[in-house]
């Protein structure tokens, strides 16, 4: 692999080539490579860098992950900066910047400039550094790649049209579109919508710039050019995929501090009553604590024996016997009747008394109500917080309308010691009413600010672009443009599609449902490969899009770096890896040079 060499001379006409680019060496020993160099003062810099680091990290207690990082990031700062360290190196020692050699290896570029005896004008000039000159030497293919990708993207003039169209979602509609005036409207435009519409622009513009960057590379047939360099064809697929994922961060970065800055400016417009529901409920990463789900199969279990010796179940489905104990056993727990309350016991963790002490906390509740004739009606409450033997129990009452989340503050420091907080909800009203298991009922608590929340939720919109890329690529690596664009939409018209395929695996079948029961009469073949199929396919989707980083912002729940690493490993490495590897052995083993 070529690379440039800098020429040094001293007097003596003596000469050293010093290398252009990132040095591993420099990288790995830092301040032991410097001292190698004779750079004892840069060295002891270095040096002494270490030291403080490792002492700030023992006395402030980090753990050895955070240790890792910092050094990983002196390492690489140092490795970039090896040419700037080992051209001081030269200059102490007495040499002096000759020219510019492209070469295999130090010793290589000596001898070509030793072979031509003088020294050409074109080579006296010094060059600056590009990537390819900053990147280790097994990277320089895959950048150069990378680079060529960008340039082509530029050239489809969608780069610009695709900017205009960020900044109109982003910007123009924005201010043009009115909100109610109150928190929940402001947080529908200024979040929900605007980064909606960010991920929609940005996931079709990936999937379409895919399929042409690599599809219409191969029918204009400048790939058949680009293949004849030493270069491996999975290094030219993944340097297409970088060069695409380079775009959409520059992209997905302007957008996201345009989204960030605007809902700043935009907020001082509210009044301040909403502005601190604002502060309080939205611009704020707030964790969520729920009671602990009750194990009911071992009631289910019992009940069900008890029902197999009192009636003939022979005839039926037994797990649709016990499919309706349990619904039954949910219900009683759920179930709370007119005039009656209910108590729930939220554990938010054993110091969480100290943690949270001074903290307003939010209840989120849902609630369902059996009788179809209050639709539109609210539902009265009376809620208990704090321990049941404190003193300082607060009351409130309130009314909220059923099948929708409502959210309320509580009074701070409600909680018991061990970190318990108990609520007693009595409903008032005349109707019996449901709280899910699921999500009938949980504690919202802060956890962090809204800048590093907002920048992580932006971060797995990044993830899902880099699958919509692997789509887009895996594709193009076989057909051509418009049947790989229509097979990458296809793909993604499935993906929005978890909803129809829970459905067919829950009513078990997509043939001969009974309409009174919901699920399928009678099993068959064709039922039986759907629901397999369909669960498959369910399964895989919900790795994917089982987490909605716009829905967790508009509603200032906390996304957790957890989360985010979860979100890169199972969209981008295991999805999206799956699609990249499928599509660099398609591409590997296609014939270009045949006769279109």
């Amino acid at each position: 692999m070529i690379r440039r060499f800098e020429i040094y001379e001293n007097a003596e006409r003596q000469r050293i080539a010093v290398k252009c680019g990132f040095s591993f060496t420099a990288f790995l020993l830092d301040w032991i490579w410097a001292f190698w160099l004779r750079l004892w003062l840069e060295g002891s810099v270095l040096l002494l860098v270490n030291a403080l680091i490792s002492f700030l990290m023992a006395i402030n207690g980090a753990n050895w992950v955070a240790y890792a990082v910092v050094q990983l990031l002196q390492g690489i700062a140092v490795g970039f900066g090896a040419h700037k360290l080992r051209t001081m190196s030269a200059e102490r020692r007495g040499y002096a910047y000759l020219c510019t050699v492209e070469g295999s290896n130090g010793a290589n570029a000596l001898a070509k400039l030793a072979a031509l005896g003088t020294v050409p004008p074109e080579w006296r000039k010094r060059q600056g550094l590009s990537l390819p000159d900053l990147a280790p030497k097994g990277l320089q293919p895959l950048l150069a790649i990378t680079r060529i990708t960008l340039k082509a993207a530029v050239r489809f003039r969608l780069v610009l049209v695709l900017l205009g169209l960020l900044m109109t979602a982003v910007v123009v509609l924005p201010v043009i579109i009115k909100h109610d005036g109150s928190a929940q409207g402001f947080t529908q435009i200024l979040i929900t919508y605007t980064l909606t519409s960010i991920t929609a622009l940005l996931g079709l513009a990936t999937l379409w710039l895919a399929c042409g960057s690599l599809a219409r590379e191969v029918e204009d047939f400048s790939m058949q050019l680009v293949c004849t360099k030493p270069i491996p064809r999975w290094q030219i697929w993944l340097g297409k995929w970088l060069g695409l994922m380079t775009l959409n961060a520059v992209m997905l970065a302007v957008s996201g501090v345009t989204v960030f800055a605007l809902l700043h400016w935009k907020a001082s417009g509210l009044s301040e009553a909403q502005q601190k529901v604002l502060q309080e409920e939205i611009f704020v990463a707030r964790a969520g604590a729920k009671e602990p789900v009750p194990d009911l199969e071992p009631q289910v279990e019992q009940l069900f024996q008890q029902r197999i010796r009192e009636t003939a179940v022979d005839g039926m489905d037994r797990e649709f016997v016990r499919k309706q104990i349990r619904e039954q056993l949910k219900a009683a727990n759920q179930f709370v009747p007119p005039g009656k309350g209910r108590r729930w016991e939220v554990p938010l963790g054993p110091d969480a008394a100290t943690r949270l002490k001074g903290q307003t906390l939010h209840l989120r509740v849902k609630f369902i109500c059996p009788d179809y004739t209050s639709e539109g009606t609210t539902f009265p409450f009376m809620w208990e917080v704090g321990p049941p033997e404190g003193k300082r129990r607060q009351m409130i009452e309130n009314s909220f309308s059923a099948e929708s989340f409502a959210t309320f503050p509580i009074a701070p420091d409600q909680l018991a010691a061990n970190g318990i907080l108990t609520v007693d909800g009595f409903n008032v009203s005349d109707k019996p009413v449901l709280f899910p298991i699921e999500d009938g009922f949980e504690v919202l608590y802060r956890e962090g600010g809204f800048g590093l929340n907002f920048a992580r939720g932006v971060g797995i919109i990044f993830c899902w672009l880099g699958l919509l890329a692997a789509i887009g690529l895996f594709a193009a690596a076989k057909l051509q443009f418009t049947v790989a664009a229509f097979v990458s939409m296809s793909i993604l018209f499935v993906g929005l599609s978890s909803g129809t395929l829970g459905q067919v695996v829950e009513q078990g079948g997509i043939m001969g449902i009974d309409h009174e029961t919901g699920l399928v009469g009678q099993k068959t073949l064709i039922n039986d490969v759907a629901v397999k199929v369909y669960g498959t396919l369910k399964q895989a989707l919900d790795l994917v899009t089982g987490y909605n980083p716009v829905d967790a912002l508009s509603t200032g729940r906390s996304i957790t770096w957890t989360q985010l690493a979860t979100a890169f490993l199972l969209v981008v490495v295991l999805t999206g890896g799956t699609f990249a590897g499928l599509g660099m052995w398609i591409f590997t083993r296609r014939e270009l040079a045949a006769p279109q």
